[in-house]
Parts: structure tokens; C-alpha cells; sequence
């Protein structure tokens, strides 16, 4: 059957003439040249793409780069206090730096006006400061710690989008706080850090000073010692010479007490002179080690500016490989598919893409016929999106050629599926064009990546042609690089949605059906 169908789609070629040719063409384009509203009905449509991509991508082009004028209200209940005699005014520094920022629109109110402008939608976000915010920032280093705690209140159900730029700020509005409680301690212990260096300083020069005065007092103990040692001599020779009798004998007796005495003192003398010996070793040692230790310390600067690295040590830095400089620029390859698409069937909705206007001999003659009306309008509807977006809109692509092919290419593609559907499937197909809609703006990751959306839709993005001409435009605007293999694909998608309109009208030209007449009536009829 397929065989069959092949060879007659070739024996129609092969007969065709070159003036059959001119004739389909110069009847289709004569019944168009004359009527009048048609042809602005096609121009219209047309520019169908163009006006969406510019209302659509104007309205967001960059909405990120005004953030500051999103109402954010801010309530400080925080009360002044004192510590390791600084001031600490977390709450009204914060404030302060708050208003100080661009990144929202802040506004220091009382808490009863920022809960009536967050009901009424005056403001998207309450920050409230409670009044111990300072008071438990002095506790972090205390036996009984409390966290800081910032209130954040946001109304999700008025703008989703807004809540989350709102919760980012809080987020950042939470780590500079935290930057700020930690440079506040980080001073605090540098400024100790100091103290003890200067007290170890002072302590080492005092142990130095110790072990002199030790090595005086051990030379004065030598001294007591050679003088009780020469006592202890003299003693005893003194005993000796005198002579024994019972007048005498006390005396000796008194003499060899002292004598025992003077020994004694001579032995503690001795021990006295080792224990200074230890103990200006030690002081020595200590002042050493003191000295040392604030020599050390001294290495450590106790700034301002050091308090602040030391409070947030970490910097990170974020290399863009494909900057994107604005939202619109990175919403523009979903918008200009779903453009071009609503452009396709709009074009299909309006202009008879099957009534021939003469009775066509051959499939090729008839569809290209059609087709250079299709074709025309494809190509208008991406020039005029294509002046939209250089000149209007100010889109920066890598290249504007690949901009421009791809335009082009997606138009094409998507007016021959779109009329593929409806010649194919009549009203089925009409239904069926909505569904391909539907399913494209869901599953051809124009706005989050494939990984977030649902497994149904995971699956269905590989096969769906809005997946590669997004794709393809990614690389044209932002990504650069080559888009040959979205091209080729949708080229093959093209291929067959128009061979498969070929494959019909040539079952049509063989069974003598064409639109609503067939055979003979439609003979008749074009006589009329």
C-alpha cells in the first residue's frame, strides 16, 4: 500500500509540467490579490507575534532591577543597651542600613500601620525588630544564650512571585544581622586579645625582675652560709682549747649547743640556697615563656577592619558563564515560541490552507501553492518579531542571524503542524492544535528546568518541537554556541507535517476530493 502511495506521489511529480506549475500559483495568489480582506486579515495576524512578544516581554524586561520599589514595612522594638562598656543598638543600626539599602523599599512605620498596609496590600512584608533584640545579642557568651530573633510577616495569597523576592531579602536581611552580632563580639575579643597581651607582657617583666632579686637573695645566703660554717669552726676550736674542769664544763656544754646549732643553720642555709636555685630557674623560665606568649599575641591586629573579615571570613564569588543582563531577556525564547504558535493558529483559524482554487493535476503544485501563501506570512511574522525584539524591545542576541533563522524556522514549523492537524483531522485536528498548546507551555521547560516539573512532563519534553526551538533560542540570546541539532530537528519535524499534507492531497487528487466539492461538482462549480 505504502509502495503504492510512494509511486503515485512520484509519477504525479514526474508528469507535472512547469506551466501546470505557474498556473496553480498565479490562481491562488490572483484570488487572494482580490480579496482585499484577507490580505489584511494575514497581515494582522501576522504581526500577531510581534505585538505579544512586545506587550509580554515589556512588561517584565526587568523586573528584578526594580525590587526597590516593592514596599517592605519595618517596626523596631528593640531596646538600647550596654555591654563591655560599648552601646548596642542592633535594631536601630539595622534600620538604618535597611533604609540605606536598594534592594526593597523599606519604610520605618508603628506596628499598627504596618498591619493595615499589609492587609490592603500597602506593603508585602512586615519586618518586625522585638524590643530584647540587643539584650539577648549580649548573651551569646553568657551561661544562659538567646538567639536573636527578627519577625518576618508576608501575604503569599496577594502576589506569589513578590513573596519570594521578599523572603530572599529576609534572608539576606538575617546574615547581615548575624555579621553585625558577630564584628560586635569579634571587637569585644580582640580588644581582650590585647589586654592579655599587655598583661603577659607586664607579668614576664615582673618574673624577670623576680629571678634578679632571687640571684641577690641566693649570694646572700651563700654568704650566711660560709659565715655560720665559719662560726661552726671557730666553735669548735674555741672548745677545744678550753681547758676541762668543773668550771669549765658549762661553758663546753653551752658551746657544743651552739655549735649543734650553728650546724643546723649551716644545713638550712645550704637547702635555702638550692630552693632560690629552683626558683629563679623557674621565674626565668616563666618570664620566658610569658614574654613569648605576648610576643605571639602581638601579631594580632585588633582593629576595626579585622573585626569585620573575622565576622564574615568568607567572600563568594559567582562567575557567570552566559549572563543574562535583565528578566525579559531570559523570558524571551518562551515568550517568542508561544508567539509564534498563537500566530500559527491564528493564520490556520483565518486562511483556507486545502480548497484549491483550480482543480490541481498534482500534489506538489497544490500544496505549494498554498504553501507559498503560508510560507509568506511565516516569514512576515518573523521579520516583523524580529524588528520587535532588535529594535523595540532592545534584545541583545549572540548572533541575529541565528536569531532570525530560528524565527523563521519555528514559524514554518509550527504553521505546518498546525495545518498538518487540520487538513489530516478536520474538527478532531482543529481540538487537537489546542492540546499541542497546552502540552507545549507545560512541558517544553520555558520557564523551569525540566528537573522541576512533573514526571509526566519530563517525559513528554523530548517530543514535543516549542522543547527545540526554545532551546535553539537559548543558544542564539544568551548561551551562544552551535544550534545545528535544534535546527535539524525541527527541520525533520517540518519535513514530515508538510509530507504528510503532501501524502493527503495526493489521496485527495487520486479519489477526486477537494474540500468541500468533490469530483465533478467541484468542475461546476470553478466553471461558474
Amino acid at each position: 500500500m505504502c509502495f503504492r502511495l510512494f509511486k503515485l506521489i512520484f509519477e504525479q511529480v514526474v508528469q507535472g509540467s512547469f506551466w501546470g506549475v505557474i498556473k496553480m500559483f498565479k490562481a491562488e495568489w490572483k484570488k487572494l490579490s482580490h480579496d482585499y480582506g484577507m490580505i489584511l486579515v494575514l497581515v494582522m495576524i501576522a504581526l500577531i507575534p510581534a505585538i505579544y512578544c512586545w506587550l509580554y516581554l515589556s512588561s517584565m524586561w526587568n523586573t528584578y532591577g526594580k525590587m526597590a520599589d516593592i514596599p517592605v514595612a519595618v517596626v523596631n522594638q528593640d531596646k538600647t543597651r550596654r555591654y563591655h562598656g560599648k552601646t548596642i543598638q542592633i535594631g536601630h543600626n539595622l534600620v538604618k542600613s535597611l533604609k540605606r539599602s536598594d534592594s526593597l523599599a523599606y519604610h520605618q512605620v508603628s506596628k499598627k500601620h504596618a498591619e493595615a498596609g499589609l492587609a490592603t496590600g500597602q506593603y508585602y512584608m512586615i519586618v518586625t525588630i522585638p524590643s530584647d533584640f540587643s539584650k539577648n545579642a549580649t548573651t551569646l557568651l553568657s551561661n544562659q544564650p538567646h538567639q536573636l530573633q527578627l519577625h518576618y510577616r508576608i501575604s503569599s495569597g496577594r502576589n506569589f512571585i513578590v513573596s519570594k523576592m521578599t523572603t530572599g531579602a529576609a534572608n539576606a536581611i538575617q546574615a547581615k544581622v548575624a555579621t553585625q552580632v558577630t564584628k560586635m563580639y569579634a571587637s569585644i575579643l580582640l580588644g581582650t586579645v590585647h589586654n592579655v597581651k599587655d598583661g603577659l607582657r607586664t607579668a614576664g617583666t615582673g618574673s624577670q625582675a623576680l629571678a634578679k632579686g632571687d640571684v641577690q637573695l641566693q649570694t646572700g645566703v651563700n654568704e650566711l652560709s660560709q659565715s655560720t660554717q665559719k662560726l661552726f669552726a671557730g666553735l669548735n676550736q674555741f672548745q677545744d682549747q678550753l681547758p676541762t674542769s668543773s668550771a669549765t664544763l658549762p661553758i663546753k656544754t653551752g658551746l657544743t649547743k651552739l655549735s649543734t646549732g650553728t650546724q643546723a643553720l649551716t644545713a638550712g642555709t645550704q637547702a635555702m640556697g638550692q630552693g632560690l636555685t629552683k626558683l629563679k630557674n623557674g621565674n626565668q623560665a616563666e618570664a620566658q615563656t610569658l614574654l613569648m606568649s605576648a610576643e605571639k599575641l602581638s601579631t594580632i591586629r585588633d582593629s576595626s577592619h579585622n573585626a569585620a573579615i573575622l565576622a564574615s571570613p568568607v567572600q563568594a564569588i559567582t562567575t557567570d558563564e552566559a549572563k543574562v543582563p535583565n528578566n525579559g531577556t531570559g523570558m524571551a525564547p518562551f515568550a517568542i515560541a508561544i508567539g509564534l504558535f498563537v500566530g500559527g493558529i491564528a493564520v490556520g483559524t483565518m486562511f483556507d490552507a486545502y480548497t484549491p482554487t483550480i482543480r490541481p493535476r498534482h500534489w506538489w503544485t497544490w500544496w505549494g501553492a498554498k504553501f507559498s501563501i503560508v510560507g509568506l506570512v511565516g516569514l512576515l511574522q518573523s521579520s516583523g518579531l524580529f524588528i520587535v525584539l532588535h529594535t523595540i524591545i532592545g534584545l541583545q542576541a549572540k548572533t541575529n542571524l541565528q536569531l532570525f533563522s530560528l524565527l523563521l524556522l519555528g514559524s514554518l514549523t509550527f504553521l505546518a503542524i498546525i495545518f498538518g492537524l487540520r487538513i489530516l483531522l478536520g474538527g478532531f485536528g482543529t481540538w487537537l492544535i489546542t492540546i499541542v498548546l497546552v502540552l507545549q507551555l507545560s512541558a517544553s521547560a520555558g520557564l523551569y528546568p525540566v528537573q522541576l516539573t512533573s514526571s509526566f512532563a519530563s517525559r513528554l519534553n523530548p517530543y514535543l518541537p516549542m522543547t527545540y526551538l526554545i532551546d535553539g533560542l537559548r543558544h542564539a540570546i544568551s548561551l551562544g554556541g552551535s544550534i545545528q541539532m535544534d535546527s535539524l530537528i525541527m527541520m525533520a519535524i517540518l519535513v514530515v507535517a508538510s509530507g504528510l499534507i503532501a501524502l493527503k492531497f495526493a489521496i485527495n487528487i487520486q479519489t477526486n476530493k477537494f474540500g468541500f466539492l468533490d469530483g465533478e461538482d467541484f468542475v461546476r462549480a470553478v466553471k461558474k
